[in-house]
Order: C-alpha cells, then sequence, then structure tokens
C-alpha cells in the first residue's frame, strides 16, 4: 500500500470535511488505506488549528459547531472522538481554501486520490 504524503492526507481529510461526513469516516477511510490514526489525528487538528475544518453536531433538527478549542479537546482522545456522533465541516475559511489551494498536488493526483477510494466512504 502506497504511503500517503501530509498534503495528501490533508486534502482527504479536507475532502471529507466537504462533504459534511460523519467522524467515524476518518477511521474507516483512513485504516483502508493504511494509515496510522496519529497521523490522521494530527492532520485534523492542523487544519482545525488552522480554521480550514470544523466539528458539528446535529441535535434537536439543528447544528451545534463547536469552537476551534472544544474541537481540538474532543479529538485528542481519538478512540472516542471517532465512534462519536459529529460530523466533520469546511469553515468559510475551509471553502476558500477548497476553491483556490492545490494542496501541494496535481488535479490528475487529486482525482486518483478520490477515486482510488478504499474506504468507500467518500460520496462524489
Amino acid at each position: 500500500m502506497e504511503k500517503l504524503t501530509s498534503n495528501e492526507l490533508q486534502f482527504l481529510v479536507a475532502l471529507l470535511a466537504s462533504e459534511e461526513s460523519a467522524v467515524n469516516e476518518l477511521k474507516t477511510e483512513f485504516d483502508a488505506r493504511g494509515v496510522k490514526d496519529m497521523r490522521v489525528q494530527a492532520v485534523l487538528q492542523g487544519l482545525i488549528s488552522d480554521g480550514t475544518v470544523g466539528l458539528t453536531k446535529f441535535q434537536n433538527e439543528e447544528y451545534h459547531d463547536y469552537s476551534k478549542r472544544e474541537s481540538l479537546g474532543l479529538v485528542e482522545n481519538w478512540a472516542s472522538f471517532v465512534l462519536s456522533p459529529l460530523q466533520l465541516f469546511l469553515t468559510d475559511e475551509g471553502y476558500k481554501r477548497w476553491e483556490t489551494d492545490d494542496w501541494g498536488m496535481t488535479t490528475k493526483r487529486a482525482r486518483s486520490l478520490m477515486f482510488s477510494n478504499p474506504g468507500n466512504s467518500i460520496r462524489i
């Protein structure tokens, strides 16, 4: 199994966030790609810290967004976090980045990552 770069991991986590995926998809997607939890956790922490990705919970027909601080606290306990009923989302800054950033890879590579989906959780 090929080793994914940090940029590729960031892209794939942001892709899941762009689809407002449940956080458990982080586990299934990256386990299928052979990526260690600690790497995914570190990438997610970075994307939360820089304002690209946020966490939310759908409750009583409303979304309740967590602050950066709260989100980072939740991600700290990875085993519990990936079992929680939370969702990822792209923040406003995240959408701007999604539209303009090349994530340090070619479009061809990005497409390859999107469509070589061993976890089957990315819906395009």
